[in-house]
C-alpha cells in the first residue's frame, strides 16, 4: 500500500507540473522606464494632471485624452459619470491572461512619437516563455519594433505589424481589443481647466501586442524591453506582462521517473 501511495503521488506531482505548464498565462510584470501621464483624473486643475495627451502631444495638456473612471465637472458645470479606465489589474479580453496599469496620478505609459524608443527595466528579472504588451495608438495604425535584452547581453526581436496590438488605434473592435475603455475627455484652459469635455464611445480601447520567445531564449533571463514606434504621431504603452518559464514536460517525467525509482529502491531493498 505504502508502495502504490508514493508511486499515485509521483505520478499526481508531474500531472500537476504538466497542467499548470499548458494552463499558465500571462501576468502582470514590474518594470520602471514610464516616461508619461497620459490619463486625466481628479484633483483638478486638470493642466496639471497630464504631461500629454493622445490628440495634442507630449507637452500638450490639452486634447482628447485617455480619462480615469468617475465622476466630474462637465463643460455646464454640472456633474456627470465619465466612462474610462480602471485602476488594478484586469483580465484580457484576447484570453491571453492579465496585466495592470501604473498609477493615474504619475507617469503611467511608455509614450513615443514616431521614430522615438522607451525602454521597461525589470524589477526583478525573470526567464519567460511568452511577453504581452497593452497600450494603442493614435491617429490610426502604427507598427513598432519590441526588443528584447536579456542579462547574458543577447537580444531577440519581435515586430508588431502596422495597425496590429499596441499598433492599433485606440478606436478599435478588432481581436487583438484587450479592454474596454468606453469614454475619453478633453482638457481644456475654459473654467481655468477644472471642467472636462467628454466623449462616450464602446470602441476606445487598450489592445493586446503577444510575443512566443523562441525555445533557446526562454531559459534566459530578461532584463529589458524596448519599443520603438516605427510608425507616426503617438503610441502608448500602458503595461507589460509575462508568461514565466516553467519547467518543461521532459523534465516533469524526469520528476515523476525519479520519485518511482526512489521508492522501488526503497521498496526491494
Amino acid at each position: 500500500m505504502r508502495l502504490k501511495a508514493i508511486v499515485t503521488t509521483a505520478l499526481v506531482l508531474a500531472a500537476v507540473a504538466l497542467t499548470s505548464r499548458v494552463n499558465a498565462q500571462v501576468s502582470y510584470v514590474h518594470a520602471t522606464g514610464w516616461n508619461h501621464d497620459m490619463v486625466l483624473n481628479d484633483p483638478s486643475p486638470y493642466d496639471l494632471s497630464v504631461t500629454g495627451t493622445m490628440d495634442g502631444g507630449f507637452g500638450q495638456v490639452e486634447n482628447w485624452t485617455w480619462v480615469e473612471k468617475g465622476t466630474y465637472t462637465n463643460p455646464n458645470g454640472d456633474l456627470e459619470a465619465y466612462e474610462g479606465l480602471v485602476a488594478g489589474t484586469h483580465s484580457s479580453l484576447t484570453g491571453n491572461g492579465t496585466f495592470a496599469f501604473q498609477s493615474f496620478s504619475g507617469n503611467n505609459v511608455v509614450g513615443l512619437n514616431g521614430g522615438e524608443s522607451g525602454t521597461l527595466t525589470l524589477v526583478t528579472p525573470t526567464a519567460f516563455e511568452s511577453i504581452a504588451l497593452y497600450g494603442a495608438s493614435g491617429f490610426g495604425a502604427k507598427s513598432a519594433d519590441v526588443l528584447l535584452t536579456f542579462d547574458d547581453t543577447s537580444t531577440a526581436m519581435f515586430s508588431v505589424a502596422n495597425g496590429t496590438g499596441i499598433g492599433t488605434d485606440w478606436f478599435n473592435n478588432n481581436a487583438d481589443k484587450a479592454l474596454e475603455v468606453k469614454g475619453r475627455a478633453s482638457n481644456k484652459s475654459e473654467e481655468g481647466y477644472t471642467r472636462l469635455f467628454y466623449q462616450q464611445n464602446d470602441a476606445i480601447s487598450i489592445n493586446e501586442s503577444f510575443f512566443t520567445l523562441d525555445v533557446a531564449d526562454q531559459s534566459k533571463i530578461l532584463t529589458s524591453v524596448t519599443i520603438t514606434n516605427t510608425g507616426g504621431d503617438r503610441m502608448a504603452i500602458f503595461a507589460l506582462s509575462g508568461q514565466r518559464t516553467v519547467p518543461e514536460p521532459a523534465t516533469v517525467g524526469l520528476l515523476g521517473a525519479g520519485l518511482l525509482a526512489l521508492a522501488l529502491r526503497r521498496r526491494f531493498a
